[in-house]
Order: C-alpha cells, then structure tokens, then sequence
C-alpha cells in the first residue's frame, strides 16, 4: 500500500510486558510556504516543517520510539529541538505554563530539566548527540519504508536521560523534519480556480489532512512493524495535541472538530526557535484529544483555508490579458464590419 496523504503514526516498544506505560504525543504543522513564500533548498527558509513531541510518563519502561513520517527524509532535514528549551520563554511557550529551564550534563550527556514553580520537576528534555552537526545515529536511526521514513529514538538516547531521573519523572524528546523543497507537502492540497489569470485576485483554497495511528490510512507494512514491535505490549497514547500554525491571510473556514483554542502567534520569540525565521503575522490552531484512563487508538483533522491570493505579477498578467482581449475584439469588430460594409456593398 502506497503512503496516504497525511498519515502519520507514533508508537513506543515496551522492555517487559506486564510493565505498561503511558505516552503523550505532540504533533506541529507548521504552514511556513502559505505565505508565497519561495522555498529554499539550502536554508529551510521558506519550507514547511513537522514537529513531533513526545512525552515518556514511564521512561524506563520504554525501548524505543518509533514515528513514521508519510514523506522522504533527509538526515539533514531532520533537527532536535532539545536544546530550545533552555530558553524559557520557549518551554512556557510549548507547554504553555510557567517553567523555568536548568540545563545539565553527564558524561557527555545533556538534558533540560523543566521546572515549575514550586520547582518540581515538569520534565526532563533530551537533548541528542551530534555527530557532524547531524544527530548521532547511536541515539536516532533513520530508514526508509513504503514511500516514507521510518524515525526511531533508539535505547541509548532514553537511558542515557534517565540518569538520576526519579520514577515519576517525566521525559521528553521534540525533533523537527522539514518538507523536500521541491515537493508538495503530504499533508496540504491546494485548489487553484482554472478562471485566476482572468482575475486581479482570487480566491485559493488550501486544505490540510493530517492522520496518526489510523490503520486503514497506513500502509500495511507499517502496520505489520507496529504489531511486530508490540510483543511486549504497546505504550498506550493518552493525549494527542495537534497544532497547526498558518499565515494570518489565510481564513480556517473548515474544521472536521471545534479547535481548542487559537491566537495569534507571536513573532519572539518563535523567530529565535527557527532558525531560519518564520514569516510575520501567523495563526495558531489548537487541537487535543484524550482523557485519563481512555487511550487514544487514532486521531484525525481536516481543516479547509481560504486565502486570497493577489501580486503586481498577477494584475500584470491580468491587465495584458484584458488587453489582449480587448484587441482581439477591436479586431473582431472591425473584421464583421468589413465583411458586413463588402456585403452591402455587393447588395446596392
């Protein structure tokens, strides 16, 4: 079976059967391209990006964490987002509330310790080893499957975490893939109307279809490794938080769920987390599901963007056009009453 636009999944091999765990997954689409703006091969400006998050409730429990991307990747395209989160303003940002950052290192290894207010510890967050300014394929094994990419955060990245880390911490790991410069993005279509060269503007319709873990979307042989993996049992997913970020311009008209909540974002400081930069004036929409004690087998959203589209290259083309056709019918005119005049003419 071919990769379906949008379907994604997400899911965790246990180390020993009768030991369940738990898992929140955070998943961030982020519309950079709505915008106009053309993608660069070389900087990531100007292309779309994923982000995928997840939280370990039960970290040493857990072998591994596997996430299949429904596109190729490159290993360059592929970013841990870890050390953001020394920032504060960022991890209050993601998790949205007030936390401040205390970042640590052992024996080559390096975490973010979350803290709230009271300084409890809201998580621990993984920051990966590089190896040649890209992640180190000891901690992040990358491979490729039925047209997409298979991710998986490997043991030695979540133990070497779990130093020091009480049982009831939490850990937490973020990468960010970016979309291929040349290609369409899988999780956006766009309806372009065939009558936009007779307007000065118009009217385009962007629609984004994102999927995880459902199973009649996947392909089979990402079905199979799912099953193959849960030999031990499966961490089941008890939160999944979908967020899409899209160009201010660009009007949500469509929602196959009501969202969660949404604002608008703010340029800083999400412009230092992109290290490319990110367009101004961009939406947040928020979306969630889950509640204790009922996993989350599956989620889905649809929604549907209005965004009118309008440049000097389009009214010039437009103008040319209108001009053109008005020659063509001065042109016309002229050659029915010449032919009109002659057959008069012939009449008298």
């Amino acid at each position: 079976m071919a990769v379906s636009n949008g379907s994604m999944a997400v899911w965790c091999s246990l180390k020993q059967a009768e030991r369940p765990a738990e898992i929140e997954t955070h998943i961030n689409y982020w519309r950079v391209s709505g915008n106009g703006q053309k993608a660069n091969a070389k900087n990531f400006s100007g292309r779309d990006f994923l982000e995928v998050g997840v939280i370990l409730f039960s970290p040493l429990d857990v072998s591994t964490i596997s996430i299949f991307i429904p596109f190729s990747v490159d290993e360059e395209c592929i970013e841990d987002l870890g050390k953001y989160f020394s920032d504060p303003d960022i991890a209050q940002g993601i998790f949205n509330e007030p936390l401040s950052s205390d970042k640590h290192s052992f024996g080559g290894e390096q975490w973010v310790n979350l803290l709230k207010a009271d300084e409890a510890l809201h998580c621990r967050v993984h920051v990966f080893l590089a190896r040649d300014n890209l992640i180190d394929p000891t901690e992040l094994s990358i491979s490729h499957e039925s047209g997409g990419t298979i991710l998986r955060i490997l043991p030695h990245a979540i133990e070497s975490s779990s130093v020091r880390l009480q049982n009831d911490g939490n850990l937490y790991f973020r990468l960010r893939i970016y979309t291929q410069a040349d290609r369409q993005s899988p999780f956006v279509n766009i309806i372009t109307p065939a009558d936009r060269h007779f307007q000065s503007g118009f009217e385009e319709v962007e629609y984004v279809d994102f999927r995880l873990n459902e199973a009649r979307t996947l392909p089979t042989s990402i079905e199979r490794m799912m099953k193959r993996d849960a030999a031990n049992g499966r961490a089941s997913i008890n939160r999944v938080a979908f967020l899409t970020a899209v160009p201010v311009l660009s009007e949500l008209s469509v929602s196959n769920t009501e969202f969660h909540k949404n604002r608008l974002l703010e340029h800083d400081p999400w412009n230092r987390y992109v290290p490319c930069g990110i367009p101004k004036g961009m939406m947040v929409y928020h979306w969630r599901k889950g509640e204790p004690g009922k996993p989350v087998e599956d989620f889905t959203a649809f929604i549907k963007l209005q965004t009118r589209r309008t440049s000097y290259k389009l009214l010039l083309v437009y103008l040319l056009i209108a001009f053109a056709f008005g020659i063509a019918g001065n042109l016309a005119a002229s050659a029915i009453e010449a032919v009109y005049q002659g057959y008069y003419c012939e009449k008298k």
